[in-house]
């Protein structure tokens, strides 16, 4: 395994496409209902990673500073914030029909 990674059980994707994480994971990195996560996957299929969006919103941030607000502006303040992620998601399944 991967220096630093750690297995934390499996899960199965359920009928609509979502994916239980493990209540340990949950708790250990803070995960309620509602946030936001990027899914990332290598080219080759293989696997997928979630990263908190916020989390990425503040890396980027600290790494960019106002930079980087002043040329992504409102995108970056939607990444980082949870409230704009709840909305932005009942819009998309509106759309979708659901």
């Amino acid at each position: 395994m991967m220096r630093g990674m750690k297995c934390y059980g499996s899960t199965v994707i359920g009928e609509k496409g979502q994916v239980v994480i493990p209540a340990e994971v949950r708790k250990k990195f803070h995960i309620k209902t509602g946030d936001k996560f990027l899914v990332l996957a290598g080219h080759k299929g293989v696997g997928i990673m979630l990263l908190k969006a916020d989390a990425l919103a503040k890396i980027v941030k600290n790494m960019f500073g106002d930079d980087l607000q002043g040329l992504l502006g409102a995108e970056l303040e939607e990444v980082s914030s949870p409230k704009a992620g709840r909305k932005s998601s009942k819009k998309a399944r509106g759309k979708r029909g659901h």
